[in-house]
Protein backbone atom coordinates (compact mmCIF):
# COMPACT_ATOMS: atom_id res chain seq x y z
CA UNK A 1 0.00 0.00 0.00
CA UNK A 2 0.95 3.13 -0.60
CA UNK A 3 1.58 6.14 2.20
CA UNK A 4 -1.65 7.99 3.18
CA UNK A 5 -2.43 11.88 2.35
CA UNK A 6 -4.44 13.90 4.51
CA UNK A 7 -6.56 16.25 1.80
CA UNK A 8 -8.73 18.87 2.76
CA UNK A 9 -11.91 21.08 1.05
CA UNK A 10 -13.07 24.45 2.90
CA UNK A 11 -16.24 25.54 3.05
CA UNK A 12 -16.24 28.97 4.83
CA UNK A 13 -17.50 32.30 4.94
CA UNK A 14 -15.40 34.76 2.41
CA UNK A 15 -14.86 38.13 4.20
CA UNK A 16 -16.65 39.65 1.71
CA UNK A 17 -15.36 42.95 -0.41
CA UNK A 18 -12.55 42.65 2.12
CA UNK A 19 -8.72 42.12 0.64
CA UNK A 20 -7.14 42.17 3.95
CA UNK A 21 -9.86 40.52 5.48
CA UNK A 22 -9.26 37.75 3.16
CA UNK A 23 -5.92 36.88 3.52
CA UNK A 24 -6.17 37.02 7.37
CA UNK A 25 -8.79 34.42 6.88
CA UNK A 26 -6.84 32.63 3.94
CA UNK A 27 -4.03 32.20 6.20
CA UNK A 28 -5.66 31.36 9.14
CA UNK A 29 -7.40 28.47 7.16
CA UNK A 30 -4.08 27.10 6.29
CA UNK A 31 -2.52 27.50 9.76
CA UNK A 32 -4.72 25.35 11.46
CA UNK A 33 -5.46 22.14 8.29
CA UNK A 34 -1.70 22.00 8.63
CA UNK A 35 -2.14 21.57 12.49
CA UNK A 36 -4.59 18.93 11.76
CA UNK A 37 -1.84 16.92 9.14
CA UNK A 38 -3.34 18.28 6.21
CA UNK A 39 -0.92 18.07 3.15
CA UNK A 40 -2.93 19.44 0.09
CA UNK A 41 -5.78 22.16 1.15
CA UNK A 42 -8.18 23.84 -1.67
CA UNK A 43 -10.33 26.70 -1.74
CA UNK A 44 -13.18 28.03 -3.26
CA UNK A 45 -13.47 29.91 -6.70
CA UNK A 46 -12.44 33.52 -6.01
CA UNK A 47 -12.62 33.28 -2.17
CA UNK A 48 -10.92 36.53 -2.30
CA UNK A 49 -12.75 38.90 -2.14
CA UNK A 50 -15.81 36.23 -2.67
CA UNK A 51 -18.35 35.13 -5.35
CA UNK A 52 -19.98 37.86 -6.89
CA UNK A 53 -23.69 37.12 -7.82
CA UNK A 54 -24.70 40.03 -7.61
CA UNK A 55 -24.89 40.78 -11.65
CA UNK A 56 -27.04 37.69 -11.78
CA UNK A 57 -29.86 39.34 -9.28
CA UNK A 58 -29.43 43.22 -9.98
CA UNK A 59 -29.67 45.75 -12.65
CA UNK A 60 -26.71 47.45 -13.83
CA UNK A 61 -26.79 50.83 -11.37
CA UNK A 62 -27.01 48.63 -8.18
CA UNK A 63 -24.52 46.45 -9.94
CA UNK A 64 -21.55 48.91 -10.68
CA UNK A 65 -21.52 50.12 -6.72
CA UNK A 66 -20.83 46.38 -5.74
CA UNK A 67 -18.20 45.98 -8.64
CA UNK A 68 -16.43 49.22 -7.78
CA UNK A 69 -15.92 47.67 -4.13
CA UNK A 70 -15.09 44.68 -5.49
CA UNK A 71 -12.46 45.36 -7.84
CA UNK A 72 -10.44 47.44 -4.85
CA UNK A 73 -10.50 44.18 -3.25
CA UNK A 74 -9.52 42.24 -5.80
CA UNK A 75 -5.44 41.01 -5.55
CA UNK A 76 -2.78 41.22 -8.00
CA UNK A 77 -0.61 37.85 -9.02
CA UNK A 78 2.53 39.94 -7.76
CA UNK A 79 1.33 41.82 -4.57
CA UNK A 80 2.28 41.88 -0.70
CA UNK A 81 -0.74 40.31 -0.19
CA UNK A 82 -0.31 37.18 -2.05
CA UNK A 83 3.38 37.28 -0.81
CA UNK A 84 2.04 36.66 2.71
CA UNK A 85 -0.25 33.78 1.91
CA UNK A 86 3.16 32.12 -0.03
CA UNK A 87 4.78 32.93 3.10
CA UNK A 88 2.10 31.02 5.22
CA UNK A 89 2.09 28.18 3.10
CA UNK A 90 5.98 27.75 2.80
CA UNK A 91 5.53 27.90 6.71
CA UNK A 92 3.24 24.82 7.04
CA UNK A 93 4.54 22.91 4.69
CA UNK A 94 1.74 22.31 2.88
CA UNK A 95 0.18 22.42 -0.67
CA UNK A 96 -2.80 25.05 -1.43
CA UNK A 97 -4.75 25.78 -4.28
CA UNK A 98 -6.26 28.93 -4.06
CA UNK A 99 -9.12 30.67 -5.84
CA UNK A 100 -8.91 34.59 -5.92
CA UNK A 101 -10.18 37.26 -8.21
CA UNK A 102 -7.61 38.47 -9.77
CA UNK A 103 -6.47 42.03 -10.97
CA UNK A 104 -4.38 42.83 -13.30
CA UNK A 105 -4.42 46.37 -14.08
CA UNK A 106 -8.14 47.92 -14.93
CA UNK A 107 -8.93 44.15 -15.78
CA UNK A 108 -10.35 41.17 -13.50
CA UNK A 109 -9.89 37.42 -13.34
CA UNK A 110 -11.68 33.85 -12.42
CA UNK A 111 -8.10 33.04 -11.22
CA UNK A 112 -6.25 29.97 -9.23
CA UNK A 113 -3.18 29.63 -7.99
CA UNK A 114 -1.11 26.48 -6.91
CA UNK A 115 1.35 27.04 -4.14
CA UNK A 116 3.59 24.05 -3.34
CA UNK A 117 5.27 23.23 0.26
CA UNK A 118 8.52 25.93 -0.66
CA UNK A 119 6.01 28.90 -0.79
CA UNK A 120 6.50 28.97 -5.16
CA UNK A 121 3.92 29.51 -7.31
CA UNK A 122 3.60 26.28 -9.54
CA UNK A 123 0.91 27.28 -11.37
CA UNK A 124 -1.12 30.36 -12.51
CA UNK A 125 -4.44 30.33 -14.15
CA UNK A 126 -7.10 32.19 -15.27
CA UNK A 127 -10.59 30.64 -15.85
CA UNK A 128 -10.87 29.64 -19.48
CA UNK A 129 -14.44 31.36 -20.59
CA UNK A 130 -16.04 33.17 -17.49
CA UNK A 131 -19.75 31.73 -17.02
CA UNK A 132 -22.97 33.87 -18.14
CA UNK A 133 -23.15 37.29 -16.19
CA UNK A 134 -19.64 36.95 -14.91
CA UNK A 135 -18.46 37.99 -18.55
CA UNK A 136 -19.69 41.41 -17.28
CA UNK A 137 -16.89 41.52 -14.74
CA UNK A 138 -14.14 39.17 -15.60
CA UNK A 139 -11.77 38.81 -18.80
CA UNK A 140 -10.60 35.41 -20.55
CA UNK A 141 -8.45 33.52 -19.81
CA UNK A 142 -5.24 32.22 -22.12
CA UNK A 143 -4.42 29.28 -23.84
CA UNK A 144 -1.56 28.89 -20.98
CA UNK A 145 -4.36 28.43 -18.35
CA UNK A 146 -5.32 25.05 -20.22
CA UNK A 147 -2.08 23.40 -18.30
CA UNK A 148 -3.20 23.29 -14.81
CA UNK A 149 -1.08 20.60 -13.45
CA UNK A 150 1.89 20.11 -11.53
CA UNK A 151 3.73 17.26 -9.10
CA UNK A 152 3.82 18.15 -5.64
CA UNK A 153 5.20 15.28 -3.49
CA UNK A 154 1.88 14.19 -2.91
CA UNK A 155 0.81 13.47 -6.42
CA UNK A 156 0.03 15.39 -9.47
CA UNK A 157 -2.33 18.08 -8.57
CA UNK A 158 -4.73 20.12 -10.86
CA UNK A 159 -7.42 22.65 -10.85
CA UNK A 160 -10.42 23.69 -12.31
CA UNK A 161 -13.05 26.43 -11.82
CA UNK A 162 -16.75 26.25 -11.65
CA UNK A 163 -18.46 24.91 -15.22
CA UNK A 164 -14.93 24.46 -16.44
CA UNK A 165 -15.98 20.74 -15.24
CA UNK A 166 -18.42 21.16 -18.42
CA UNK A 167 -16.25 21.60 -21.07
CA UNK A 168 -15.20 18.35 -22.87
CA UNK A 169 -12.12 20.15 -24.75
CA UNK A 170 -10.90 21.69 -21.47
CA UNK A 171 -11.22 18.17 -19.79
CA UNK A 172 -9.58 16.32 -22.39
CA UNK A 173 -6.38 18.65 -22.05
CA UNK A 174 -6.36 18.55 -18.12
CA UNK A 175 -7.10 14.59 -18.19
CA UNK A 176 -3.94 14.16 -20.77
CA UNK A 177 -1.52 16.15 -18.22
CA UNK A 178 -2.56 13.17 -15.62
CA UNK A 179 -3.61 14.53 -12.88
CA UNK A 180 -4.05 12.52 -9.19
CA UNK A 181 -5.51 15.38 -7.03
CA UNK A 182 -7.75 18.15 -8.32
CA UNK A 183 -9.39 20.67 -6.63
CA UNK A 184 -12.61 21.71 -8.14
CA UNK A 185 -13.09 25.70 -6.72
CA UNK A 186 -17.05 26.38 -6.77
CA UNK A 187 -19.23 29.57 -6.67
CA UNK A 188 -21.81 29.16 -3.69
CA UNK A 189 -24.54 27.35 -4.75
CA UNK A 190 -28.56 26.75 -3.40
CA UNK A 191 -31.58 24.08 -3.27
CA UNK A 192 -32.44 22.61 -6.74
CA UNK A 193 -34.73 24.59 -8.49
CA UNK A 194 -35.19 27.22 -5.84
CA UNK A 195 -37.66 30.53 -7.03
CA UNK A 196 -37.45 28.37 -10.46
CA UNK A 197 -33.90 28.11 -10.91
CA UNK A 198 -32.34 25.74 -13.62
CA UNK A 199 -30.93 22.55 -12.01
CA UNK A 200 -27.63 23.25 -13.52
CA UNK A 201 -27.05 26.34 -11.53
CA UNK A 202 -28.11 23.99 -7.46
CA UNK A 203 -25.26 22.84 -5.70
CA UNK A 204 -25.99 19.42 -6.12
CA UNK A 205 -25.45 19.63 -9.82
CA UNK A 206 -22.22 21.54 -9.52
CA UNK A 207 -21.18 18.75 -6.97
CA UNK A 208 -22.13 15.90 -9.34
CA UNK A 209 -20.15 17.77 -12.57
CA UNK A 210 -16.57 17.29 -9.81
CA UNK A 211 -17.64 13.72 -9.27
CA UNK A 212 -17.77 13.29 -12.86
CA UNK A 213 -14.63 14.58 -13.42
CA UNK A 214 -13.28 12.23 -10.93
CA UNK A 215 -14.81 9.13 -12.15
CA UNK A 216 -13.54 10.60 -15.87
CA UNK A 217 -9.95 10.76 -15.15
CA UNK A 218 -9.62 8.77 -12.52
CA UNK A 219 -8.75 11.29 -9.55
CA UNK A 220 -9.49 12.36 -6.19
CA UNK A 221 -11.61 15.74 -6.21
CA UNK A 222 -11.49 18.05 -3.80
CA UNK A 223 -14.53 20.21 -3.95
CA UNK A 224 -14.61 23.53 -2.46
CA UNK A 225 -17.30 26.50 -2.08
CA UNK A 226 -18.79 29.44 0.00
CA UNK A 227 -21.33 30.24 2.73
CA UNK A 228 -22.97 32.93 2.31
CA UNK A 229 -24.49 34.47 5.35
CA UNK A 230 -27.40 37.19 5.52
CA UNK A 231 -25.23 39.65 6.38
CA UNK A 232 -23.16 38.72 3.72
CA UNK A 233 -25.86 38.65 1.09
CA UNK A 234 -27.14 42.21 2.52
CA UNK A 235 -23.34 43.20 1.51
CA UNK A 236 -23.60 42.14 -1.96
CA UNK A 237 -27.29 42.84 -2.53
CA UNK A 238 -28.89 39.49 -2.65
CA UNK A 239 -31.70 39.35 -0.42
CA UNK A 240 -34.99 38.54 -2.00
CA UNK A 241 -33.89 37.05 -4.98
CA UNK A 242 -35.50 34.11 -5.08
CA UNK A 243 -33.13 31.67 -6.20
CA UNK A 244 -30.89 31.75 -2.77
CA UNK A 245 -31.98 31.30 1.02
CA UNK A 246 -29.09 32.24 3.37
CA UNK A 247 -27.33 30.97 5.34
CA UNK A 248 -27.07 28.82 2.55
CA UNK A 249 -24.67 27.87 -0.25
CA UNK A 250 -22.26 25.11 0.75
CA UNK A 251 -21.77 22.02 -0.65
CA UNK A 252 -18.01 21.01 0.02
CA UNK A 253 -16.90 17.12 -0.81
CA UNK A 254 -14.31 15.08 -1.26
CA UNK A 255 -14.51 12.36 -4.01
CA UNK A 256 -12.61 9.41 -5.26
CA UNK A 257 -11.26 8.46 -8.42
CA UNK A 258 -13.94 6.18 -8.78
CA UNK A 259 -16.46 8.61 -8.00
CA UNK A 260 -17.47 7.14 -4.35
CA UNK A 261 -17.86 10.36 -1.71
CA UNK A 262 -15.24 10.08 0.85
CA UNK A 263 -16.47 13.05 3.42
CA UNK A 264 -19.70 13.28 5.33
CA UNK A 265 -22.56 15.65 3.98
CA UNK A 266 -22.24 19.09 5.01
CA UNK A 267 -24.65 21.66 6.48
CA UNK A 268 -24.69 24.20 3.01
CA UNK A 269 -25.08 27.15 5.95
CA UNK A 270 -22.01 26.42 8.06
CA UNK A 271 -18.27 26.66 8.11
CA UNK A 272 -16.85 23.78 8.02
CA UNK A 273 -13.21 21.91 7.01
CA UNK A 274 -13.48 18.32 5.20
CA UNK A 275 -11.04 16.17 5.51
CA UNK A 276 -10.40 12.89 3.64
CA UNK A 277 -7.31 10.42 4.54
CA UNK A 278 -6.56 8.83 1.03
CA UNK A 279 -4.16 6.73 -0.99
CA UNK A 280 -3.25 7.13 -4.49
CA UNK A 281 -3.07 3.29 -5.08
CA UNK A 282 -7.11 3.63 -5.33
CA UNK A 283 -6.29 5.24 -8.87
CA UNK A 284 -4.67 2.44 -10.03
CA UNK A 285 -7.45 0.44 -9.06
CA UNK A 286 -9.83 2.62 -10.78
CA UNK A 287 -7.78 2.50 -14.03
CA UNK A 288 -7.51 -0.99 -14.41
CA UNK A 289 -11.71 -0.90 -15.17
CA UNK A 290 -11.62 2.63 -16.60
CA UNK A 291 -8.98 4.42 -18.43
CA UNK A 292 -9.92 7.09 -20.69
CA UNK A 293 -6.51 8.38 -21.37
CA UNK A 294 -4.70 4.76 -21.70
CA UNK A 295 -5.16 1.99 -23.61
Amino acid sequence: MGRKIDLTASLQYSVWLDLEGGVEKTIKIIRETAAEGAKIIGFPEVFIPGYPWTPWANNFIVTQAVLKEYQANSMALHSKEMDRIRDAVREAGVNVVLGFSERDGGSLYIAQVTITADGNIANHRRKIKPTHYEKTVFGDGSAQSLYNVVQTPYGRLGSLNCWEHIQPWLKTVFYSQHPQIFVGGWWPAFEPHAGGSPYIVSGQASSRMSQLVSMEGGLFGIVCCQVVSEADAEKMKLLGYPWFTFPGGGFSVIYGPDGSTLTEPVNPGKEVIVYANISLDMINEVKLVADIMGN
